[in-house]
């Protein structure tokens, strides 16, 4: 009888043992605003750089496409905002994983010198597009919904840039747009933004999938927010701690930007 007890008791002791080790896969998008964190005094690079830093994960993804990752500081200035590179030379112990998508023509390849300048077809139908004054009339209907997204980038804290008042917001605007350039010649523009979209959910995701049990954050730029937070909802669930901001960073002080 002893002897089973004693069994029973290692048996029991290896189970709970097993549960403690399984570690709770945390994950955070958070958007970010690119050139907007210079002159919003609410949310500057260095009070992002201070949240990871507090949140302290195993992995840090960016909005830099993988092929990208390891290129020279010169070739991701040229390509990519501040704080996605900055990332990769401010934190060398944490592991910088890229999730961007800029386009099949140059999938798998590097970013030719010229290509937005001279190349992109998507650069070159945005720069005919604010040409039209047609369309631009046309898109007036827009600018209530454009300057509310601008204010908040400019003005509000990493913690209200995450809350879903942007998310909302940015989900109207991109929905009335493709409306606007149905069947149109820039109807290539709402389809690319919906491709890229989708391409950054699905690379997050895979991320999430072969780093499970892991700390991870994903600095998003918060145009994308939305459709990724919705699909990584949708494939995980309740199996991952999904944006736990409420215990993280309390600390965090306001500074303004230099």
């Amino acid at each position: 009888m002893r002897k089973t007890t004693i069994i029973l008791l290692l048996s029991i002791f290896a189970s709970s043992s097993g549960i403690c080790q399984k570690q709770m896969t945390e994950v955070i998008i958070c958007s970010t605003v690119h050139g907007a964190h210079t002159i919003n005094p609410n949310y500057s690079y260095n009070t992002l750089f201070k949240f990871i830093e507090n949140y302290n994960p195993d992995i840090i993804g960016v909005e830099i496409r993988n092929e990208d990752i390891d290129s020279s500081l010169t070739y991701l200035k040229n390509n990519y905002p501040f704080e996605m590179y900055e990332c990769i030379k401010k934190y060398p112990d944490m592991k910088v994983l890229g999730f961007d998508w800029l386009g099949s023509d140059i999938e798998g390849k590097a970013i030719p010198e010229n290509y937005w300048e001279k190349i992109s077809t998507i650069k070159k139908t945005q720069q005919k597009l604010n040409q039209d004054s047609i369309m631009l009339k046309k898109l007036t209907i827009l600018k209530v919904v454009a300057e509310e997204k601008n204010k908040l980038a400019l003005n509000t804290s990493l913690y209200e840039m995450n809350d879903g008042r942007y998310d909302i917001i940015n989900y109207i605007y991109y929905k009335q747009l493709a409306e606007l350039l149905q069947n149109t010649e820039y109807e290539v523009l709402s389809d690319f933004y919906q491709q890229r979209d989708e391409q950054i959910a699905l690379n997050i995701i895979e991320i999430i999938k072969s780093n499970l049990g892991k700390k991870m954050i994903f600095l998003i730029g918060a145009d994308h927010r939305y459709y990724t937070l919705e699909k990584v909802q949708q494939v995980f669930g309740n199996q991952i701690m999904l944006n736990n901001f409420d215990q993280t960073n309390t600390d965090i002080k306001v500074e303004k930007s230099e």
